[in-house]
C-alpha cells in the first residue's frame, strides 16, 4: 500500500512540475521574444534560474526513479546523497522566494500559475517526498561541504555571465545595482544558509538510518 501511494505521490508531482515548467518557458520564450531576443539567448535566460534549474532536477529525478530505475539516470537519482542534495536545493528555492524574493514583483496569469508552483508548492512537496518515502542513509557530514559546489559554481556562473551580459536574475547578484564586496557577502551568506541545510539534512538521514 505504501508503495502504491509513493507511486502516486511521485508521478502528481512530477506531472505537476513537468507542466508548470513547460508553460514557463512556453511563455517566457514568448515574452523574451516580443523584445527582440533570440530563440536561444531566451532559453539560456531560463536555464539561469537556480529555481528553474532545481526543478528540472525535481522532475528529471522523480521520472528516472520511476520509469527508469534500472537505468545510469535512475540509479544515479536514487542515490541518497544525491536526493539530499536536491532536497536542500529546491528548500533553498523556496525560502529565499519566500524571505526574499516575493514582495519584489507581482505575477500574474499563467506567470503566477508557474511561480506558485515552481516555488511555493513543488519544494515543500519533494521535502515530503524525501522524509516519508526515501530510505535514509548514514551519510557523513562532509556531505554537506560537497553539496556547496552546485550553488558555488551557480555563483560564479550568474557574476561571469552578468558582466558579460549585464543581466542578473536575482537582486542579492545584481552587478548593475551593488557593488562587488556588497554580492560577496550575500553570497557568503547564502552559502552559509546552504550548509546550515545541508546538516540539518545530513543530521536527519542519521536519525533515520538509527531508526
Amino acid at each position: 500500500m505504501k508503495n502504491k501511494i509513493k507511486i502516486v505521490y511521485m508521478a502528481l508531482l512530477a506531472i505537476m512540475v513537468w507542466v508548470a515548467l513547460i508553460i514557463q518557458f512556453y511563455i517566457s520564450t514568448e515574452k523574451y521574444l516580443s523584445q527582440g531576443r533570440t530563440f536561444g539567448g531566451a532559453i539560456v535566460q531560463l536555464l539561469s534560474y537556480f529555481t528553474i534549474e532545481n526543478n528540472i532536477l525535481v522532475a528529471l529525478a522523480l521520472t528516472a526513479l520511476l520509469l527508469w530505475p534500472a537505468s545510469k539516470l535512475g540509479r544515479f537519482f536514487s542515490k541518497p546523497s544525491v536526493l539530499g542534495a536536491i532536497t536542500m536545493y529546491i528548500t533553498i528555492v523556496c525560502l529565499v522566494y519566500q524571505l526574499v524574493l516575493r514582495g519584489q514583483h507581482t505575477q500574474y496569469g499563467w506567470f503566477r500559475f508557474c511561480d506558485e508552483i515552481l516555488h511555493s508548492i513543488s519544494p515543500p512537496m519533494f521535502i515530503l517526498f524525501w522524509l516519508l518515502f526515501i530510505p535514509k542513509a548514514n551519510l557523513s557530514w562532509a556531505k554537506a561541504i560537497n553539496w556547496l559546489l552546485f550553488p558555488l559554481l551557480y555563483c560564479f556562473y550568474i557574476l561571469i555571465r552578468g558582466a558579460i551580459s549585464n543581466y542578473y536574475p536575482y537582486s542579492f547578484i545584481d552587478g548593475t545595482k551593488l557593488t562587488y564586496p556588497q554580492i560577496t557577502i550575500n553570497c557568503f551568506f547564502l552559502l552559509l544558509a546552504f550548509l546550515s541545510l545541508g546538516l540539518l539534512f545530513v543530521g536527519i538521514t542519521k536519525i533515520g538510518q538509527k531508526r
